[in-house]
C-alpha cells in the first residue's frame, strides 16, 4: 500500500494515511500500555488535542476482512518524541486495546492521522489551567510541553477514581499533596487527587483555584470524563475561556460516517457537529470563544450525560 496523503480530511490540514513501524511496546502499571510509532509525516503536523486512527491489525489484512476488531480505533496523541516517533498511551481493554498491546517493535500499523481540531493557543495567553480526568491524563503531555514552549505558565490538576486509573505513576509523599512526577516535569505545578484516597473530585479542586487565575490572559483546557466537563462549563462559564475535548464512539474518523456527532449552539441556533472531524476539542462556552468557525459552543442540556 502505498504511504501518501489521505484524501479524507480538511483541505486546510495535512491529514496522511499509511504504514507506519512500531518503534517501542511497553507495558506500563495497571491496564495501560505505551506504542511508539515512527511517523514523520504525522509527527511533522500534529497539534495537541488531535488523535490517530489505527488499524489493529496486520496492514496486510486490511482488504481480506472479517478480522476480530473491523473498525479503526482512534487514540490521542500522547506527545511528540523527536526526530519522528509519535507516543500514544492506551488502556488494555476490548478486542483493539489487546491486539495493539500485543504488537511488538519492528512491527506495522496502518494509521490515518493527525485527525481532528485541537486545542487553540490564543495570543495573549499567559497563563493556562489544563484539568484531566482519568483516561484524560494520556494526551496532557503534548498539551503541556506546547505550553511550556511557548512560555506560557501551567497548572496542572488531575484526578481520577483511583491511582490505578491513569497511565502515569503517582506519587504520594508523607507530608503535602500527591502528585504526578512525569507530568511535574512539564508543567510549573501539578496536582492530583483520587475519590479512593483524597476522597476529592478534580472538579471540586479546579473551583478553588479558578480564584488564583487573573482576570485577563488566562485560560482552560479540559480533557476528561463528560460529567466533569460539564461541571467545569458550569463554573467558568463567565469567567475564563474553556476548551473541552470531548470523546464519542466513531467509525470513520473523517466525518463522513457521522456517527459521533454532538450538540452545539452557535448565535442560539442548536445544530450538530462531529467530533472526529470538527472536534474533538471544542469551546464550552461561546462567552470568551473567538469568532469565526470557534463561535460555537456544546449544547450540554441536549448532550447525553
Amino acid at each position: 500500500m502505498s504511504q501518501q496523503a489521505a484524501a479524507e480530511g480538511a483541505a486546510d490540514r495535512a491529514v496522511w494515511r499509511g504504514r507506519v513501524e512500531i518503534r517501542e511496546s511497553t507495558r506500563l502499571h495497571g491496564e495501560h500500555h505505551r506504542l511508539v510509532l515512527e511517523a514523520p509525516q504525522i509527527a511533522g503536523a500534529a497539534e495537541p488535542g488531535q488523535f490517530l486512527h489505527l488499524w489493529v491489525h496486520d496492514p496486510a489484512e486490511i482488504d481480506r476482512p472479517p478480522c476480530a476488531a473491523i473498525l479503526r480505533r482512534p487514540y490521542s496523541i500522547a506527545r511528540l518524541l523527536p526526530p519522528d516517533g509519535i507516543e500514544i498511551l492506551l488502556r488494555v481493554r476490548g478486542t483493539g486495546g489487546r491486539l495493539l498491546a500485543a504488537k511488538r517493535p519492528g512491527e506495522y500499523l496502518d494509521v490515518i492521522g493527525p485527525l481532528g481540531h485541537g486545542f487553540r493557543l490564543p495570543e495573549g495567553l499567559r497563563v493556562a489551567l489544563v484539568v484531566a480526568g482519568g483516561a484524560g491524563l494520556a494526551p496532557t503531555p503534548f498539551l503541556l510541553e506546547r505550553l511550556a514552549k511557548r512560555g506560557v505558565r501551567t497548572i496542572l490538576l488531575a484526578g481520577a477514581t483511583d491511582d490505578q486509573k491513569v497511565p502515569f505513576r503517582v506519587q504520594r509523599p508523607r507530608a503535602g499533596r500527591a502528585t504526578v512526577p512525569e507530568l511535574a516535569a512539564l508543567a510549573g505545578e501539578v496536582t492530583f487527587v483520587s475519590e479512593q484516597v483524597e476522597g476529592l473530585l478534580i472538579t471540586e479542586v479546579a473551583e478553588i483555584r479558578l480564584g488564583d487565575l487573573p482576570s485577563v490572559g488566562a485560560e482552560i483546557f479540559a480533557i476528561g470524563p463528560r460529567a466533569m466537563l460539564k461541571r467545569l462549563a458550569e463554573v467558568t462559564r463567565v469567567h475564563f475561556p474553556l476548551q473541552v475535548s470531548l470523546e464519542e464512539r466513531m467509525a470513520c474518523g473523517v466525518g463522513a460516517c457521522r456517527s459521533c456527532v454532538v450538540p452545539v449552539r452557535s448565535d442560539g441556533v442548536l445544530s450538530y457537529r462531529t467530533v472526529c472531524r470538527d472536534g474533538p476539542v471544542f469551546y464550552a462556552s461561546t462567552a470568551h470563544s473567538p469568532p469565526g468557525e470557534c463561535a460555537l459552543e456544546v449544547a450540554w442540556d441536549h448532550l447525553d450525560p
